[in-house]
């Protein structure tokens, strides 16, 4: 069997493939700029989106079940999450005056909010609103940290004010995106659970 497959591409979603052209053109701007390193640290995020979304994930044994059931829709989040971060690093925007910085983490937090929820929910049981936010914070708080403690060995990170607030709100962005999730989950289609497609044992009358 081929690698991909018409039906692999048929399940990816219009957003997700949007979303990777609008990367590619960020490069390219980058490039055409003059901006050559940006452009190749932009490139480079766009192969490792590329890596996350092109393979063939519902057919992967090899991979945990609830990360095959994973809508294609959120293909989007982790390209989505390297465009807006891209002119922070590109053009510096990180260091100058304004709330961008903020927006990101805010804006990746409710980006890996989505995922996350989704993942939770691809067993298909029945979870309240407080639950997913609860689970969405403690989500965002893992990512927000994590961050920190990257940027902190890179020789990244800012200030204690700049520290917290950034965990603060990939926090609340986990939380608020988790939460919502629950009202888009009650108007969609669940996926199937794995354990549907196993075949049923059969009984036999004597």
């Amino acid at each position: 069997m081929p690698l991909l497959t018409k039906e692999d591409l048929r399940r990816h979603s219009r957003l997700g493939w949007a979303s990777l052209f609008a990367l590619a053109a960020a490069a390219l701007a980058l490039w055409l700029t003059g901006r050559h390193g940006a452009a190749l640290g932009t490139g480079g995020g766009l192969l490792g989106c590329l890596a996350l979304v092109l393979p063939p994930r519902e057919r992967m044994p090899i991979l945990p079940w609830r990360l095959r059931a994973l809508p294609r829709r959120l293909d989007a989040a982790p390209v989505l999450g390297t465009l807006v971060s891209c002119p922070g690093y590109g053009l510096g925007w990180f260091y100058l005056p304004g709330p961008y910085d903020e927006i990101v983490h805010l804006v990746n937090g409710m980006l890996a909010g989505a995922v996350f929820a989704a993942l939770l929910q691809a067993d298909r049981r029945r979870r309240g609103v407080l639950q997913l936010a609860v689970a969405g914070a403690a989500c965002g708080l893992a990512v927000g940290a994590g961050w920190e403690v990257f940027e902190a060995l890179t020789g990244l990170i800012g200030d204690w004010t700049d520290t917290w607030t950034d965990v603060l709100l990939t926090t609340l962005g986990a939380t608020f995106a988790a939460a919502l999730a629950r009202a888009f989950d009650g108007r969609r289609k669940p996926p199937p659970h794995p354990a549907a497609a196993m075949p049923r044992a059969r009984w036999h009358q004597p």
